[in-house]
């Protein structure tokens, strides 16, 4: 991880006692995320600040803002599916903006593109997917079924399917929630997310699933209504919660 601070090395001292003296002269934060050194902005990456109970969602061009920050130290923590969690200390000064740049380590390795038939289905069927679609006991969806129907996103998808429920927040974020009230009432306030057979961390207070993962990057989708209907490995500490697997295109 690189880590840029735009502002005088002086604002940034570690001076516990001036923090304290100005814990009243609230501060601004921008952070600007990119993909690796000089790379592209990482839109959509989670940005929260830890022990304050704030986080947002970068924008379009990687920045994420924050407002009437208290100055003092900070610990920043930056999630994105795809890219290495990145957590650094800051020191917010008083009446001020700090500006920062980070540039986020590539974690999960692309797999290439299936373009055959035959690998298709071989790819596929080294998850088990077949196996489970014959079960009937989940609702599925590959590729060839939404492909060419124009410009779609990863919610238009699952929307169509059994198991969750497709919602928007009134931030503009789309999230999955549970089809059934008992599942609810047990505590799942969101659906649990497998990617390629891995469990991937989604919090519907921050993330949006469609800035997760592009449709153009997945093969099929399985969804399943709750714990019990799901496959064991897949459900390991027994929740109720609903499932969502998510197969990317590639060789397995």
């Amino acid at each position: 991880m690189n880590i840029r601070r735009l502002v005088p090395a002086a604002v940034l001292a570690l001076v516990p006692a001036a923090a304290a003296a100005q814990a009243n002269a609230a501060s601004s934060i921008q952070i600007t995320v990119r993909a690796e050194e000089g790379g592209a902005p990482v839109a959509g990456a989670n940005v929260e600040l830890m022990g304050a109970a704030r986080a947002v969602n970068a924008d379009s061009m990687g920045v994420a803002r924050f407002r009437n920050v208290p100055p003092g130290p900070l610990l920043v923590q930056i999630r994105k599916l795809g890219f290495g969690t990145e957590r650094f200390s800051v020191v917010v000064p008083a009446r001020d903006t700090l500006a920062i740049e980070v540039d986020l380590q590539t974690e999960a390795v692309r797999l290439a593109e299936v373009r055959a038939t035959a690998r298709y289905n071989s790819s596929l069927r080294n998850t088990g997917f077949f196996e489970r679609q014959a079960s009937g006991l989940g609702s599925y969806a590959t590729r060839q079924q939404w492909e060419g129907r124009g410009r779609l996103e990863f919610s238009d998808v699952v929307r169509r399917m059994r198991g969750v429920r497709v919602a928007r927040t009134s931030d503009g974020r789309t999230v999955l929630l549970p089809s059934r009230p008992l599942a609810s009432m047990s505590g799942c306030t969101t659906a649990q997310l497998y990617v390629d057979g891995v469990l991937t961390p989604f919090d519907p207070r921050h993330d949006d699933v469609n800035q997760l993962i592009g449709l153009a990057e997945i093969e099929a989708v399985e969804v399943y209504a709750g714990g019990a209907q799901a496959p064991a490995q897949y459900n390991a500490t027994g929740s109720s919660c609903a499932v969502v697997l998510i197969w990317r295109k590639g060789e397995r």
